[in-house]
């Protein structure tokens, strides 16, 4: 039988593995995350800790990748510093500049071993009253209630320039924001919010130090979000979108609370936008109205335990007939790309789609944590695998790893050139 892939090729493919390659970070959650169901230990009243103005860490990874078509196993590391500074700059104004840096062995041909990624760097001003505030510069702009899959987070498109982890809670802080002017309002039970989005670059940079403003600007995009709490268990956005050049979505999210430790949540998306299969092949790309969804539920326990599963479906993703015609139509190094795309997107390759992810804090031990996630392609039955044990110090997080592409031949994750990977990770804050 003719090798699914000869090493050279299977060399050509392995950005698509990225997210693989290269160990993850602590998976730090977004300001508007709404799922947060952990229960809290009464303690009396104290006086908040001032936030510090520079909070600053340090990684170092080192692992072995056992790869698929004869290219054998091979070391990977990774070096990151990571930087936030966020001051006031009176009683109505703040900067914010938040950057990474990350050194990565090995890359593909042709990367760059070393990437800065400039993830925020703006100014905002709040209303004395607190009703209205505005932000100018780049801001890393997320919305969406579900973990693995965003459909409403409309700025997430080019936005990871440098992929470090797997978990898509890290990929949601670490990527790029988006060079805008957002004004925000808000009201008893409501907000609105208007963002402005010029383009600024045809195309993204792979030079090390750039500011790739082409990756997060390369169109000129508007969005606007009306969110409303119609209860104390009940939140729900609605949007409108619009990108020159490929048109406009109209899009939904809300989040139930369902007792005292379930949270459900939904996200949809529709209008239009690019198939993924043509924007990966070339310029030729095709415009088409499709539709995008969520839904799914986290259950947290008294123990600390949260398990979350979401159902995710993606209308410019291919199909099982269409991914079959595709493969015999432009063979693995083309859909290679395809999933490569996909992951610049970060959108999900598969028409329908399933994740599972699971936390346990003090698993056992004190500061000690369990993490695990589990990606389903329901149409191949192939599937992606990472857990983490990560124990806390005083300022000093170590982690042990393991992550794998699990699947037949032919599939989305079976074909992948990396097998599976097992690391070690060592996190220090300053």
């Amino acid at each position: 039988m003719r090798p699914l892939c000869t090493p050279a090729r299977a060399r050509a493919l392995l950005p698509v593995v990225a997210a693989l390659l290269f160990g993850a970070g602590p998976a730090l959650a977004s300001d508007d995350d709404a799922l947060a169901l952990e229960p809290e230990v009464q303690e009396a009243p104290a006086k908040p800790a001032a936030r510090p103005a520079l909070r600053a860490f340090a990684e170092l990874t080192a692992g072995r990748l056992s790869q698929r078509y004869g290219l054998g196993r091979e070391d990977v590391r990774r070096a990151s510093l990571d930087l936030v500074w966020d001051v006031k700059l009176g009683a109505q104004w703040r900067a914010v500049i938040s950057d990474r840096l990350d050194d990565m062995h090995p890359v593909d041909a042709g990367g760059r071993s070393t990437l800065n990624s400039l993830r925020e760097a703006f100014v905002g001003w709040q209303g004395s009253q607190g009703r209205f505030a505005a932000d100018l510069g780049r801001i890393n702009y997320r919305n969406g209630p579900a973990y693995g899959y965003n459909p409403t987070d409309y700025f997430r498109d080019g936005a990871s320039r440098a992929v470090t982890t797997a978990d898509p809670l890290a990929l949601r802080e670490n990527r790029l924001g988006t060079v805008m002017l957002r004004g925000q309002w808000l009201w008893q039970g409501g907000s609105a919010s208007l963002a402005l989005a010029p383009k600024l670059r045809d195309h993204a940079s792979r030079e090390s130090f750039s500011a790739d403003w082409g990756a997060t600007n390369h169109a000129d995009r508007v969005l606007l979000a009306l969110g409303t709490q119609p209860s104390e268990r009940i939140s729900v956005q609605a949007f409108a979108f619009h990108e020159r050049g490929v048109g406009a979505q109209l899009g939904a999210s809300g989040t139930a609370l369902l007792g005292d430790a379930t949270v459900a949540f939904v996200e949809w998306s529709g209008g239009r936008g690019t198939e993924l299969l043509t924007a990966s092949l070339g310029p030729d790309k095709r415009i088409r109205t499709r539709q995008q969804a969520v839904v799914g539920a986290t259950y947290t326990t008294a123990s600390r335990l949260s398990l979350t599963a979401e159902l995710e479906y993606n209308g410019f993703a291919l199909d099982k007939a269409g991914w079959r015609q595709a493969l015999a139509t432009h063979g693995l190094e083309a859909m290679g790309a395809y999933l490569y795309e996909v992951q610049r997107r970060q959108d999900i390759a598969s028409r329908r789609a399933a994740m599972v992810y699971v936390t346990q804090k003090d698993a056992g031990l004190k500061n000690l944590d369990l993490t695990g996630l589990v990606r389903f392609n329901l149409l191949d039955d192939s599937r992606f695998v990472w857990v983490e044990a990560r124990y806390h110090f005083s300022r000093v997080d170590l982690a042990l790893q393991w992550q794998g592409n699990l699947g037949d031949a032919l599939t989305e994750y079976g074909a992948q050139p990396g097998r599976s990977l097992v690391q070690l990770l060592a996190a220090f804050y300053f």
